[in-house]
């Protein structure tokens, strides 16, 4: 074939596949048809700390924030301690689900004696701790992190407390006055999500709380109408139920067997099981939980990082 022939094919035919790619691209960021594929879209990306980008290269700044307020997670409603009845403590059964949906494979743990649940603080020097390492020095059933930390990529993390966070009755980190939307435990082993300052939270009877959200479940309430809300990520979330069954969540994802699943995914995740109150805890690169000492999920990361606070059951 002559040479000029041969070039203007492969011309003609990357020109006709840029014009595709290009049309495709306007035809999905740009128009009504894939509204609510676009809405994932960039609430998965936003949700991420690395690849945003994947949503500011193609939207401008105001379309991005129409999207994200338009989905966004309100709270505004107190869980009622009313709302769980725990009866006379009985041995403490605890049992493990591996659970999947189209876009996630994950595991749930039930724990039926609350009192057996607590918040520990792992900090060591000011620094978190990895979940590993925490099981292996504690007598730990199960583990799974908890709130949110200071981050150094570089470092890969440092798990030092930047939120709201307090343990036994001592606020670790968090200002007076201030209102934080609290993952919190009463004494008695209640789970307690709201909206509080440090002095409300202390006179409402919580004990350990984290700053953290959004909540899935108060009271029996679903809060989650989006189906997109948070995107597609990795995921942790603890829930309770009406007998004060504690509901530990991790999902998996960022893998080509589990990508992730939505805020809307751990909400039904949460009725599925009963949940009466539940909240989602720091995901992406932080999920992980250990059940009798053995890692259920997939690091997305590849790598553990250290964390501050973690969920953990006794009477390993």
């Amino acid at each position: 074939m002559d040479i000029k022939k041969l070039i203007k094919i492969l011309l003609t035919g990357v020109g006709v596949l840029s014009f595709a790619f290009v049309s495709g691209l306007i035809v999905f960021f740009k128009t009504d048809l894939f509204e609510n594929e676009r809405a994932l879209w960039v609430e998965t990306a936003m949700s991420t700390s690395n690849h945003q980008y994947l949503a500011t290269w193609f939207l401008s700044q105001e379309e991005i924030d129409s999207i994200l307020s338009e989905h966004e997670v309100i709270n505004d409603t107190n869980s009622n301690s009313e709302s769980v009845q725990i009866s006379e403590p009985v041995e403490n059964k605890i049992t493990e689900y591996d659970i999947s949906g189209d876009t996630y494979t994950g595991t749930v743990v039930t724990i039926s004696d609350p009192t057996s649940v607590s918040l520990m603080n792992t900090l060591e020097d000011g620094s978190g701790q990895k979940l590993s390492e925490v099981v292996s020095n504690e007598n730990l059933a199960v583990a799974m992190n908890a709130g949110g930390f200071s981050f150094s990529r570089r470092l890969s993390s440092s798990g030092g407390l930047n939120s709201l966070t307090i343990i036994d009755g001592t606020v670790l980190y968090g200002e007076s006055g201030v209102t934080y939307s609290m993952i919190g435990m009463s004494k008695d082993g209640k789970l307690m999500l709201g909206n509080y300052t440090i002095e409300q939270a202390l006179e409402a009877g919580i004990d350990d709380a984290i700053e953290f959200g959004p909540f899935l479940v108060v009271n029996g309430e679903n809060q989650i109408d989006s189906e997109v809300s948070g995107g597609i990520q990795p995921r942790t979330a603890i829930g309770q139920t009406e007998d004060g069954t504690f509901i530990f969540v991790v999902i998996e994802g960022r893998t080509t067997q589990s990508l992730g699943a939505t805020y809307y995914d751990l909400q039904e995740i949460m009725n599925d099981f009963g949940a009466v109150n539940a909240a989602n805890l720091d995901g992406g690169g932080s999920s992980s939980l250990y059940y009798y000492g053995t890692l259920m999920n997939t690091l997305s990361n590849n790598s553990e990082r250290s964390i501050p606070t973690a969920f953990v059951v006794t009477g390993a």
